[in-house]
């Protein structure tokens, strides 16, 4: 695609996984599109965690939590930065962005085409049956006022046909992160323990399963050496409760978590429901096996047996008989099958190019309308006489 497109990414949230998918593809569209023409919309706080994308490409809005007065000041920000840059494509990510911008840049502002990508549908997630048929209703309406909606795996895919979105507006992307693996301190003395070295990254809130971990962990004290890092975003985590066996790190930067990942033998993902997982490519590309359970697009991306287990419930019993079926494998070998298949499948380059097709098609069939809308404009005298 030409350079001289404008995109404007928005997301009511980017900590944990928007970040990471924002931040591997800023280089590659800011290289296609120029300096200048990829710019994002993000809450004050979590500004940081947009790396290497300088300030003048980023617009901040104030938010304390997920209200009324957030999503305001998001859509408030999206529509300045929307009249200030005129984009082409306006990329939304998440539900929450979807809600609130979309029906607005609607009735406001048609020059540009809306792209969204719900990074895991809100009605997969763990709710009452009326709060799920609510979201599943809201989710079809708007997607009328979308050009495409991009889904990261197929099971986002076939869930979005099954609730009657059309197909014709949906396309698969998977995301995808650097082949190269960012610099990191390897100076660091290895572990001991002749315990299997599991390692967690992500929130400590529900969603993540954190809890069914420290249950398998509190099992298995004699098998599993357990380091947690993250910190709850929206349940309440009580360290005190953490068995012997079990390490809690906090957050930590890029480079932090790729040295810990070296120490690791066993990347753990016990989520409850999860779109995709970028946790998950990430461990293949330090080539490490994954322990995950047999949700969302986890088995799309997990082979059971070959690059890590996959356990069939959500329970930590299923997790515990994981673990001992882990233990019984040359998880050296899953892991590097697990890097040949990030390889194949995984890299950000294919995400971008992917990417920029979607937009090519979107602001094509936006010019073929106007043509169309035009030349029955012009035809309409004739068409009188006739």
């Amino acid at each position: 695609m030409s350079r001289g497109l404008k995109v404007l990414h928005v997301a009511e949230t980017v900590r944990g996984g928007i970040a990471t998918y924002l931040n591997e593809l800023h280089p590659h569209q800011r290289a296609s599109f120029g300096r200048g023409n990829v710019s994002y919309v993000v809450p004050s706080d979590h500004r940081d965690d947009l790396v290497n994308i300088e300030d003048e490409a980023v617009t901040t809005f104030p938010r304390e939590g997920r209200n009324a007065l957030g999503l305001f000041a998001m859509l408030s920000a999206t529509m300045r930065a929307v009249r200030q840059q005129r984009p082409d494509i306006i990329h939304l990510h998440s539900s929450f962005a979807g809600l609130v911008v979309r029906p607005a840049l609607w009735m406001a502002y048609r020059r540009s085409r809306i792209v969204y990508c719900p990074h895991g549908w809100a009605f997969g997630r763990e709710t009452g049956r009326l709060s799920r048929a609510v979201t599943e209703f809201t989710e079809l309406l708007l997607s009328k006022l979308t050009h495409r909606i991009v889904c990261i795996s197929e099971s986002e895919r076939t869930d979005a046909i099954r609730v009657g979105i059309a197909a014709k507006r949906l396309v698969l992307v998977h995301n995808g992160i650097s082949k190269q693996r960012p610099a990191h301190e390897t100076s660091a003395a290895p572990s001991r323990s002749e315990k299997i070295k599991v390692l967690f990254i992500g929130r400590l809130d529900r969603q993540k399963g954190y809890d069914l971990l420290i249950e398998a962990a509190r099992a298995l004290g004699d098998i599993l050496d357990v380091r947690l890092i993250g910190a709850s975003v929206i349940s309440k985590f009580r360290s005190s409760d953490l068995p012997a066996n079990v390490s809690l790190l906090g957050w930590m930067d890029r480079h932090q978590i790729e040295a810990e990942l070296d120490q690791a033998d066993i990347v753990a993902i016990p989520s409850r429901w999860e779109a995709f997982g970028l946790v998950a490519i990430e461990a293949m590309r330090a080539a490490k096996p994954i322990i995950a359970f047999r949700i969302g697009a986890l088995p799309e991306i997990v082979e059971d047996g070959v690059t890590g287990v996959l356990c069939d419930e959500v329970s930590p019993e299923q997790l515990i008989d994981g673990f001992r079926r882990a233990a019984q494998l040359d998880l050296t070998a899953i892991g590097r099958a697990g890097y040949e298949r990030f390889i194949r499948l995984y890299d950000i380059e294919q995400t971008h190019r992917a990417l920029s097709q979607v937009y090519a098609e979107v602001l094509q069939s936006g010019e073929n309308k106007a043509g169309q809308e035009a030349k029955l404009q012009s035809d309409f005298p004739n068409n009188l006489r006739s």
